[in-house]
């Protein structure tokens, strides 16, 4: 493993860190790219990225510290060092949204416009970033005998490489909801399809990491597993809500037009 990159005198370019600010500046660049294709201001996208990026990445560590605080007990200061790794991508991810809905509410930007062109983006930002959990050798898996498992420094055993399953699978929701950017028949429907396809990788995923997190219903499913069941169920109901709402709105404007 490569935790770091450079190393010049004192100052270190950590990989995780590197490789989050790569995922994210290709993220925030395509949504850039795009956004006049939406209806949405280039303005309005760098500072629901800015401030969503930003309040993620403490709503990331606050959960992780949390669920790992004997790790932290023994060096608090080490809770701030955010770019050796250990952040909790569902924190993080809840409170970036949080974010992004409070200065959508308070700008009055499209929200679902903004939502589909953020989609695929934010699945190619992790996508990306999960490369610098592998360079720094956290979030894998559990032990495996599987040719391509891999055997990090700390461990006497070979692991699935659970960060580039991770990545491989959210380059191939980039890929889908690239190619359906398209063809979408209404406004959030990439979103929707986002929540959907995220949760039920990370739902995947959660049972080659079964060894690295703590079990807690029936001796299989994690916390992970709930939260990411629950993001299925509201990305579900989500597309299911935006496509009635389209149909109806659909028909309503058929029968005005028949009418006159």
């Amino acid at each position: 493993m490569r935790p770091e990159l450079i190393k010049i005198g004192p100052l270190t370019l950590y990989t995780y860190g590197f490789m989050w600010m790569v995922g994210i500046w290709l993220a925030v660049w395509r949504a850039l790219r795009l956004a006049p294709r939406y209806g949405v201001k280039p303005d309005d996208v760098l500072d629901v990225a800015f401030w969503s990026v930003g309040w993620g990445i403490v709503g990331g560590r606050i959960a992780f510290v949390i669920t790992n605080w004997s790790q932290y007990a023994p060096d608090p200061l080490s809770v701030f060092r955010v770019w050796e790794g250990g952040m909790s991508y569902f924190g993080g991810f809840g409170l970036a949204i949080a974010t992004a809905i409070y200065i959508i509410r308070r700008r009055r930007i499209p929200v679902w416009q903004l939502g589909d062109l953020a989609a695929p983006s934010l699945a190619l930002g992790y996508a990306i970033a999960r490369i610098g959990c592998f360079g720094a050798g956290c979030c894998h898996g559990a032990p495996t005998n599987l040719p391509w498992g891999v055997q990090f420094p700390e461990h006497d055993h070979a692991v699935h490489p659970t960060q580039l399953y991770a990545t491989l699978m959210n380059l191939l929701i980039f890929v889908g909801l690239s190619y359906w950017a398209s063809r979408r028949r209404f406004e959030g429907q990439l979103f929707a399809a986002f929540l959907t396809l995220h949760g039920l990788y990370r739902f995947i995923n959660e049972f080659f990491r079964a060894g690295a997190t703590s079990a807690l219903a029936f001796g299989v499913f994690t916390y992970g597993h709930i939260v990411a069941a629950s993001l299925i169920g509201v990305g579900v109901v989500l597309y299911q809500l935006l496509a009635l709402q389209h149909q109806q709105a659909a028909s309503r404007n058929e029968r005005s037009t028949t009418s006159r």
